[in-house]
């Protein structure tokens, strides 16, 4: 039974099938040959065409992907943007808020410096030693502290501090410019205040007036004030420096500084 040539035939069918382009099978058997050939054309068009199409999806995707990272690059410089422009006007108002402290500090050094050198020109019309004996023939007793300062209608006068024969604080305000006392008030004092300033006042303890007289030779005395530290002494400032003496109750011997 000759079963060789269908064998054959078969073989040739499936190469055909699968596209193998030209295909040829021979099972030799009892002198018998068989052959089977074609061409793959279709099966191959098919595949390229496959190919291409995936070649294009590839493209497409990275076209997607290339758009995708641009609008993420644009993303990202924006917020950059917006940092640095944020940062920049950060720094701005910095800078403003700068500016205006050091308008301001500027402003009021100029405003200090022009009270000082007016409250130095008054001390220079009435010196406070002239000052405090106008005060102590208007109220007599022992002057405390004597200051050029602005009176309640903002004139600048000697405001003149006096405890008096009685222990009440007296206020006596003398003009600069005449020598005249403008006006006197009676204040209440701590108690301990003026205990103090009797106990330091005694005997030949240096006077207000003298203390004034020994630091005049250092400047213009705008203030002279005691102080109850050091066994006491009297702080005096000289414009328009705004320089600080100490003024020994004993001797009256006059040092730079204030223990205040």
């Amino acid at each position: 039974m000759k079963r060789k040539p269908v064998f054959a035939a078969l073989a040739a069918a499936v190469v055909l099938a699968a596209g193998g382009g030209v295909a040829a099978a021979s099972l030799g058997g009892d002198g018998g040959t068989s052959a089977a050939s074609g061409t793959g054309t279709g099966a191959t068009t098919h595949e390229r065409a496959g190919l291409a199409g995936t070649g294009a999806d590839d493209t497409a995707r990275e076209d997607r992907d290339d758009a995708r990272d641009d609008r993420d690059s644009d993303d990202r410089d924006d917020r950059d943007d917006d940092t640095r422009q944020g940062a920049g006007r950060d720094d701005a108002a910095r800078h403003d808020d700068t500016d205006d402290d050091q308008d301001d500090d500027a402003r009021e050094r100029a405003h200090d410096a022009a009270e000082h050198k007016a409250e130095a020109a008054a001390a220079r019309k009435l010196a406070a030693p002239d000052a405090l004996a106008a005060a102590l023939a208007h109220t007599p007793g022992r002057a405390l502290s004597a200051e050029i300062d602005d009176d309640q209608d903002g004139r600048l006068v000697w405001e003149v501090e006096i405890l008096d024969g009685s222990g009440k604080l007296r206020h006596v305000d003398v003009s600069p410019s005449s020598g005249k006392v403008l006006g006197a008030r009676t204040e209440r004092g701590d108690a301990d205040d003026v205990r103090a300033a009797k106990d330091l006042l005694t005997g030949d303890a240096t006077s207000a007036a003298k203390a004034a007289r020994a630091a005049a030779a250092k400047g213009t005395v705008v203030s002279i004030d005691l102080e109850e530290e050091r066994n006491g002494y009297w702080s005096v400032e000289t414009g328009p420096a705004e320089a600080e003496w100490s003024v020994a109750l004993d001797g009256a011997k006059v040092t730079q500084g204030s223990d205040d």
